[in-house]
């Protein structure tokens, strides 16, 4: 089961590279967080409760609900739909993406003896999420864009943190997820106050934002 809900968070990058509409990239932040709850639940009965509690509150509260809550309050504040000018056509992401996310695969099925401590799939997955993340955010032009698809970018990361260990890191998790809050907060602010100034959410545009000589 664990395996399989691995990879429909790997299928999820497959949809973002896909689509333009930012809702609907929030709403696969949610998706993501409720299964990355679902892949932890899966072992919750070989830890302590306050590892449990911080994994579901980190998962499905923050993760699930609180980020999603939050992007889609600065969407509605700036008024951002799609993005729609980005540097790759769609099928070529879903291409490039694909391949990716099949290296990962194959990764996950390769047999190495030093690190047979690690759970293959997930590393695997974790892996490609990262990679395509980073990508991503390379090819698109609204600022929000990149915000979103940092925030899958550290879900990769909690992800190949519960692949190399073989108890939940939790000093890890709480430290990339603080990281997570100062960002999110202040890319929120920074983003709608670009909107405010340039009524624009371009990446072409913050160079409008230099100091002048």
């Amino acid at each position: 089961m664990v395996n399989g809900l691995i990879i429909l968070f790997g299928l999820t990058m497959l949809y973002l590279s896909t689509t333009s509409r930012l809702k609907a990239h929030v709403n696969t932040l949610a998706i993501q967080g409720l299964l990355l709850f679902l892949i932890c639940a899966t072992d919750f009965s070989n830890h302590p409760w306050h590892t449990i509690t911080f994994l579901t509150i980190e998962t499905l509260l923050v993760k699930a609900i609180l980020i999603p809550m939050f992007l889609n309050k600065v969407l509605k504040k700036t008024h951002s739909n799609r993005d729609t000018d980005a540097n790759v056509a769609h099928f070529y992401c879903l291409l490039i993406s694909s391949v990716i996310l099949f290296g990962g695969f194959m990764l996950s099925v390769i047999e190495i003896p030093s690190l047979s401590m690690i759970n293959p799939i997930c590393f695997g997955i974790a892996l490609s999420t990262i990679i395509i993340s980073l990508w991503l955010i390379t090819i698109k032009h609204k600022i929000l864009s990149n915000v979103i698809e940092f925030i899958t970018m550290e879900n990769g990361i909690f992800l190949l943190s519960l692949s190399v260990a073989k108890e939940m890191p939790i000093l890890v998790n709480i430290g990339v997820l603080l990281d997570v809050f100062i960002a999110i907060y202040i890319l929120g602010l920074f983003v709608s106050q670009i909107n405010k100034e340039l009524g624009d959410m371009e990446i072409a545009h913050l160079s409008d934002l230099k100091d002048s000589e």
